[in-house]
């Protein structure tokens, strides 16, 4: 039984070695390929600023510049996952909640998103005007809520709606969102979560497939929950539910 018991820990520690090396490959190619893109994007804007900057129209300018401003946040926010998914697979993500005003958050959040969504779609808070205060982590709920409408501008068609609702049901904060994307297949639900995970209809769109890992991770720190429900080229909502820890 010994030799057995023996056996059996030695093969789990290979398996798992094996998994743990896999999950690096992956991360590796991953974060790699997602750099690629905006990197280029900001080499290609910076050389024709260089060499054209007096023959381009303010118009044109302004359009590299902002293309260049897309790429840093677009390299930033890869990074922000990069470090916190590093924290939660070692289980060093910690919980510092702090009181908050949970509808100037979203708000706040939502402002910021629409920066990154453009003029071609709408990001709506919607709230019942009731004041409360949360006591949260206020940077886990900047990752939840980020990575989430970050997807949902991503996955979403131009001249779309994307509406975060805030309600507060049994003693809880429930903050949904809500888009008019390309749906999820009901396949890829399960393991929507799993990093690196990405479903089979996202094509060329880019993405690390952390987001949501993170979000997970976030969400079970907070004592919370998360549902899904999707159609195809209907859209997705997430509700995202959290005691108000006060």
């Amino acid at each position: 039984m010994t030799y057995r018991h023996q056996v059996e820990s030695l093969r789990q520690e290979l398996e798992a070695e094996k998994e743990f090396s896999e999950l690096k490959s992956r991360f590796i190619q991953t974060v790699s390929h997602e750099f690629r893109t905006p990197l280029n994007m900001i080499y290609v804007s910076a050389q024709l600023l260089a060499r054209s900057h007096d023959s381009l129209t303010e118009e044109k300018r302004n359009q590299l510049l902002q293309r260049t401003d897309k790429a840093v946040r677009r390299i930033t926010k890869i990074l922000d996952d990069v470090l916190v998914f590093s924290k939660a697979s070692a289980d060093k993500l910690e919980l510092n909640p702090t009181l908050l005003d949970i509808e100037q958050f979203c708000q706040t959040i939502v402002e910021d998103y629409q920066v990154i969504a453009g003029s071609h779609k709408t990001l709506q808070l919607n709230s019942p005007g009731i004041k409360h205060s949360v006591c949260l982590d206020e940077k886990l709920l900047y990752q939840i809520l980020g990575n989430l409408l970050s997807n949902a501008i991503n996955y979403s068609q131009p001249n779309s709606s994307i509406n975060l609702t805030l309600t507060y049901p049994n003693n809880t904060v429930c903050v949904q969102i809500q888009d008019q994307g390309i749906g999820i297949p009901r396949e890829d639900i399960p393991r929507l979560f799993d990093p690196f995970h990405r479903a089979k209809n996202v094509s060329n769109l880019p993405g690390t497939g952390l987001g949501l890992s993170i979000v997970q991770k976030a969400i079970e720190l907070h004592h919370g929950t998360i549902k899904v429900e999707s159609e195809i080229g209907i859209g997705s909502t997430f509700t995202v539910t959290l005691p108000l820890g006060l």
